[in-house]
């Protein structure tokens, strides 16, 4: 017999705190991209929430290396990034602004979530990567500083060896979600 339940979102307070059109017009030009239509209408109406109960993505791609079991295609949902009345750090804005992690992110690419390991959902603005949604693993970061101490060529998509396609848009990826297994 399946389980019934389905994961909700929930706002992370008492309310959800989206983002506005000013923010999303300040995050566009920061990012000289173009936000899609779907992930501004969920960032406007909900902003900083997260799935309850605990929720998982089912990936296009394979997880990252070291991230799951073998033969597991997905990974925990995260939190969602939200306004500027968020505390904590979880506006989409400031991570935007402040995040170390931009340094080193594929370029085009905006922060949307981040799980209990910090590890960041990463939404494609431009190019072959527009509108897809990835998954970016923290402890599968490798710096190009590590490539030439080995004497080794730093790969030209190193930037992605960390990072696996979650979904073809947001609208997919959020299609995607499904009740972790250990509450199925």
């Amino acid at each position: 017999m399946q389980n019934s339940i389905t994961p909700k979102l929930r706002p992370c307070k008492d309310d959800f705190i989206p983002c506005s059109l000013d923010e999303l017009k300040e995050i566009e030009e920061l990012l000289e991209a173009e936000l899609p239509d779907d992930y501004k209408d969920f960032v406007l109406h909900y902003g900083w929430s997260y799935f309850s109960p605990p929720a998982v993505v089912k990936t296009i791609e394979m997880p990252p290396k070291g991230y799951a079991k073998p033969n597991d295609d997905f990974v925990d949902t995260g939190t969602f990034y939200g306004g500027l009345d968020v505390e904590d750090g979880w506006s989409l804005l400031v991570d935007l602004k402040n995040m170390p992690q931009y340094e080193v992110f594929p370029s085009q690419m905006l922060a949307i979530s981040a799980d209990i390991g910090s590890n960041q959902f990463l939404l494609g603005l431009a190019g072959e990567h527009r509108n897809k949604v990835y998954f970016w693993f923290w402890d599968g970061y490798t710096e190009p500083s590590y490539y030439e101490s080995e004497g080794l060529p730093v790969p030209d998509n190193w930037q992605f060896d960390n990072m696996c396609l979650i979904a073809n848009s947001f609208t997919d990826m959020l299609s995607r979600v499904r009740l972790a297994p250990e509450f199925e």
